[in-house]
């Protein structure tokens, strides 16, 4: 009696030590830290909807790093004229000059552009070396010109949370 007692318990354990190991993995999923869908970035141009209000991670080539605020960066896939607007958070560090020309990953929620928000271009101009330049029309940067020109990606911005050099 006392042999099958001790192998229901034996097996209990081991039933109830396999299901923590699963819940385990949910609850990362479910915080947020994993679990982004992987995007390729003209998968992203082709259906930019059906990845809006969702975490993603897309690579992508740096094409500018805003040197004024720091807090913006914009990424191209293969086609260089296609831009994806990335905005860094309140709580986020500038991003590293440095990154410009590198090729990287960036993990955040895709997002649709409010009319009212705060979008690329709305600042006034300002200068390679990050100075305020006056402007009476408040033009943007090229960059952020050409963004505002394209027919993709134009009204979608990525939160960013997190982002890793490739090279």
């Amino acid at each position: 009696m006392i042999r099958k007692l001790i192998s229901l318990s034996f097996a209990a354990l081991i039933v109830a030590s396999c299901s923590n190991s699963g819940q385990k993995e949910n609850s990362s999923k479910a915080d947020g830290t994993s679990g982004a869908i992987k995007v390729e970035f003209a998968a992203l141009t082709e259906n930019p909807g059906e990845y809006i209000g969702k975490v993603i991670s897309v690579e992508g080539k740096v094409v500018h790093v805003c040197m004024h605020s720091g807090k913006k960066l914009f990424i191209t896939g293969k086609d260089p004229d296609i831009r994806l607007y990335i905005q860094a958070g309140e709580e986020m560090p500038k991003f590293p000059t440095e990154l410009l020309g590198s090729e990287v990953e960036v993990q955040g929620i895709l997002t649709k552009l409010e009319s009212g928000a705060e979008q690329p271009g709305k600042e006034g101009m300002h200068s390679a070396e990050g100075e305020i330049m006056a402007s009476a029309n408040t033009d943007s940067c090229p960059t952020e010109k050409a963004l505002a020109g394209q027919a993709v990606l134009s009204d979608l911005m990525m939160v960013y949370n997190k982002h890793m050099v490739i090279n």
